[in-house]
């Protein structure tokens, strides 16, 4: 059993007294570059990874407290799906890594000595699980597992995000847990604009599960724009008063123009959808799929001003 040294009671202590702000899209912001690759394959790349750093950096420029590995495919069964199963330990170290160095950068550049959290991204198999699908449970918290013991000890907190079944979230947090009873986890599902996953999984009903799974964070990331995700918010918090909540909306729907997928909220449309979120006191909120620096910085002034007054 691996025991943390983060310390998790500066992380909770500071979330019992104010709403931090997570970064946005990584994948979005890289295809907007012009890269389509897998953007965990980046880390592999010497003369790539400055990308990653980069977008790190942006986020941290734009008042981001948390910053979220570039793992979010780093499984061995996604990988797998890429060829670059074997590659596991190097491709999670180097996205750690990253983050390392843009707060460096962050640092030395601004002067700012606030605290920022690493959060180790664990997305989807990117497989049904039995009986839905041909994944059993068994090689769901063997994948997990193994992806959970390249980032406990070098991250802050785990992230697992985008996830459509409570079952397979289950199983990522249960493979964490086994590797470390102490380190912070955020599991957040996807769910649409009904407060359903694709699974038939309802907000209300997964917050006291996962709780009781021993996650320490629960929410929503993905799947719907920020205006449609409040629906969510008021489910979760209606079903929990004093659960810690993480929501991450995309940045309203993708519209294609000029042959290029972008999304319709603005920066400051979101923020103003987001601050509809602040009176049901999540703990963090950011952004996801076209969500972008610009987009974090509006989201960071309206935490601010509501953090200031509360």
């Amino acid at each position: 059993m691996i025991r943390s040294n983060v310390n998790k009671k500066e992380l909770f202590g500071i979330l019992d007294k104010k709403i931090l702000v997570c970064d946005g899209s990584m994948g979005a912001t890289l295809i907007a570059a012009g890269i389509s690759a897998l953007p965990d394959s980046l880390n592999l790349d010497s003369s790539q990874i400055k990308k990653i750093i980069d977008i790190h950096l942006g986020y941290l420029e734009a008042g981001s407290d948390i910053i979220i590995t570039n793992t979010l495919n780093s499984t061995p069964i996604k990988l797998e799906f890429h060829g670059l199963q074997h590659e596991i330990k190097k491709i999670n170290d180097n996205a750690v890594g990253a983050v390392r160095e843009a707060i460096d950068l962050y640092r030395t550049r601004s002067g700012d000595h606030k605290p920022i959290f690493i959060a180790g991204d664990i997305g989807p198999l990117g497989k049904l699980l039995d009986p839905f699908g041909p994944l059993k449970y068994e090689e769901a918290l063997d994948a997990f597992s193994k992806q959970a013991d390249a980032l406990i000890g070098k991250v802050d907190l785990i992230a697992i995000q985008t996830i459509m079944d409570l079952n397979e979230a289950l199983a990522a947090v249960k493979a964490i847990r086994k590797i470390s009873k102490d380190i912070p986890i955020a599991c957040s599902l996807t769910f649409g604009e009904n407060g359903v996953t694709l699974m038939g999984n309802k907000a209300e009903d997964v917050v006291e599960v996962l709780i009781n799974a021993s996650s320490d964070i629960v929410g929503a990331n993905c799947s719907v724009g920020s205006g449609a995700m409040l629906n969510v918010v008021k489910k979760m918090r209606e079903a929990d008063a004093d659960a810690r909540l993480i929501f991450q909306p995309n940045a309203g729907l993708p519209v294609l123009v000029n042959g290029k997928t972008t999304y319709n909220e603005t920066p400051e449309i979101m923020a103003s959808n987001i601050a509809k979120f602040l009176p049901y006191k999540p703990s963090i909120v950011g952004g996801c799929c076209g969500s972008t620096p610009e987009h974090i910085k509006e989201i960071v002034k309206v935490v601010r001003d509501y953090n200031s007054l509360h």
